[in-house]
């Protein structure tokens, strides 16, 4: 599989996930400094594809923002940095 092609099918993996997820309900998110556990509030899909409207603390605080689908898991998988 191409690196194209490979890419295509994360992104289109990590929508139907999104998707899939019930609202409100727990979260793992890749955020800039690393996987937290956090809530997914609201999702939807937009002009550069499926986000998801999450909550999490950072470490200084409570954080709202979007995330694209491919920075949000089950909180049933395993993840490693």
């Amino acid at each position: 599989m191409t690196g194209t092609a490979q890419g295509r099918f994360q992104r289109a993996h990590g929508e139907q996930i999104l998707r899939n997820l019930p609202l409100p309900g727990h979260v793992i998110l890749r955020t800039d400094t690393g996987w937290r556990r956090g809530w997914l509030i609201a999702r939807q899909n937009g002009p550069t594809g499926w986000v998801g409207l999450v909550q999490y603390d950072d470490g200084h605080g409570e954080i709202t923002d979007y995330l694209p689908a491919d920075r949000i898991a089950s909180p049933d998988v395993w993840v490693a940095d």
